[in-house]
């Protein structure tokens, strides 16, 4: 992660003025990254509150633009059949912020976001549909994948180029030999907050696991899952099957 994308104006409030430690010189560094992401997570809890269900990737090429088109191009499919929704249009009788009996059928809703792409539903659609959207992932991008079941487990993945992090939750995954810390490749950097959604023998989490990983796609990707982007236009690529 490179910290000085998060001093931005707005943030002035966060500058620090305390003398470096020589012993520590990326103290203050991590002070207020932790402060930016502590912020991010209480937004994502608001939003969570009302949400039972989540499926959410985001794609950022690594130069140029990775557009709807070339994105079901990736997935296997033809951009011909693409649906245009507005921000109204209910598509096949559903809201599109609310989960319904056929939205496993809807297909996948993709939504151009700057230079990347975002899918986004409100059911998890379990593996096979998981395995079709990394395909978005590769060589020359960074991906992300994250889904919250009714049962409320939550699932992490990310890949950057052909690095590849995991992470599950409440059970943290188990893999002989290792540490489920030890799995989030590219992630690493946010170890410690990820250790604080989970519940030890010394505490319980005083973080939500799934709004934490909102706030490092959004820090990572600088893409905001909000009602904004949520209400936007946007493309529907109907029965889409792995």
């Amino acid at each position: 992660m490179d910290v000085t994308r998060l001093f931005r104006p707005r943030r002035s409030r966060w500058i620090l003025q305390t003398e470096p430690d020589p012993a520590d010189p990326l103290k203050p560094f991590r002070k207020v990254v932790q402060l930016v992401l502590d912020e991010i997570i209480a937004r994502y809890d608001d939003m969570l509150s009302d949400l039972d269900t989540l499926a959410y990737t985001v794609t950022i090429p690594d130069s140029g633009i990775l557009t709807v088109q070339a994105a079901v191009r990736r997935l296997g499919a033809d951009p011909a059949v693409l649906r245009e929704l507005g921000p109204t249009d209910v598509g096949d009788g559903l809201h599109l912020h609310e989960p319904g009996p056929t939205d496993a059928g809807r297909g996948l809703d993709l939504y151009q976001v700057g230079a990347g792409i975002v899918t986004l539903g409100w059911i998890d659609l379990g593996e096979e549909r998981q395995e079709m959207t990394d395909r978005l992932a590769g060589d020359g991008f960074r991906h992300w994948r994250l889904s919250l079941d009714i049962e409320g487990n939550t699932v992490m993945y990310a890949r950057y180029g052909n690095a590849e992090g995991f992470l599950e939750h409440p059970e943290p995954g188990w893999i002989p030999f290792t540490h489920w810390t030890d799995h989030l490749g590219p992630l690493s950097a946010y170890t410690e907050l990820f250790l604080r959604g989970y519940d030890s023998e010394e505490a319980e989490a005083d973080v939500d696991i799934t709004a934490a990983c909102l706030a490092v796609i959004e820090v990572e990707s600088g893409v905001r899952l909000d009602d904004e982007l949520m209400d936007r236009p946007h493309s529907l690529l109907p029965g889409l099957e792995a």
